[in-house]
């Protein structure tokens, strides 16, 4: 397999399995009982083509911590700019 390296902005909420759950699956959620505990971070990847819904996902805090920082304001006007 060959080497990859990509990047993209995603938006990112320390929280936890239960909640994790409650938002991706809505009332269908199969929470158990130590999911509350479990911390995670929710990630919302924004949608690649126009008329997809954004794709929501979770990361353990360790993963998560180790691949992403916060990106500052004034980051994201150089970001955004055209």
């Amino acid at each position: 397999m060959k080497n990859y390296i990509g990047s993209k902005i995603i938006k990112a909420e320390l929280s936890n399995l239960k909640q994790y759950k409650f938002k991706k699956y809505g009332e269908n959620a199969k929470i158990e009982g130590g999911d509350e505990n479990i911390k995670c971070y929710i990630v919302v990847y924004p949608p690649i083509g126009k008329d997809e819904k954004p794709y929501i996902s979770m990361s353990p805090v360790e993963v998560f911590e180790k691949a992403y920082r916060q990106i500052e304001d004034c980051e994201i006007s150089l970001i955004m700019s055209e």
